[in-house]
């Protein structure tokens, strides 16, 4: 089982396991003002939020995160954190349009290490010897082509939080290489902790090729 992969993880599986405290601080955040300034919208009482190509639903009275085309469906609990922490926090500010990486955000090159370093490895074992395929598992989350290395993608992983993905593919001298960069401001928007989940559910949706 990979560590990394937010639907393997049994501890942390599904968002019924969000602790109640991130809901109380969703919950004391005016509505109106957690969907402008997260770029989401209100309905009926939940918040509809775009993630990853697909649109969540969050309650914060019943405390529930449904996708909005399966409900049905059990939603991951790094992909509930990430929405309801994102609507918690969000401030109403776009996208600085400069990309770095990771490690570049303050206080990135203490924490993206060791346990907390990103899932890179999973995107060269699965994209590596075929780049393009990257590209065509972007589009199906509602990413597109970018430029750079032998193949790369941008995703709208949050309405203010973009990803953009680089691969250099495998060669005979050479493993495979990626990177994921995020816009400079991603940091204003959730705490490391939960951009590292962030990353965590582009890329196993990435490799999974699914939603």
């Amino acid at each position: 089982m990979d560590a990394t992969d937010p639907e393997e993880n049994a501890l942390y599986r599904t968002a019924d396991g969000l602790h109640p405290l991130h809901w109380e601080t969703l919950r004391q955040r005016d509505p109106t003002e957690a969907a402008r300034a997260a770029g989401a919208e209100i309905q009926g009482g939940a918040l509809r939020l775009f993630v990853l190509g697909r649109h969540l639903r969050v309650d914060p009275g019943a405390e529930r995160v449904r996708f909005e085309d399966e409900p049905a469906r059990e939603v991951g609990y790094q992909r509930a954190l990430v929405a309801v922490a994102y609507l918690a926090g969000a401030l109403e500010a776009p996208p600085r349009g400069e990309w770095v990486a990771f490690r570049e955000l303050p206080g990135g090159d203490a924490f993206f290490r060791g346990p907390h370093s990103l899932a890179t490895p999973r995107l060269e074992k699965a994209f590596g010897p075929w780049p393009e395929r990257l590209v065509e598992a972007a589009r199906r989350l509602g990413g597109a082509w970018a430029p750079g290395a032998d193949a790369a993608a941008d995703l709208a992983a949050l309405p203010r939080i973009p990803l953009r993905i680089l691969l250099w593919r495998a060669t005979a001298e050479f493993p495979a290489s990626a990177t994921v960069l995020t816009d400079a401001r991603a940091h204003l928007h959730l705490p490391l902790d939960v951009l590292w989940a962030l990353t965590n559910v582009a890329v196993a949706d990435l490799v999974r090729g699914t939603g």
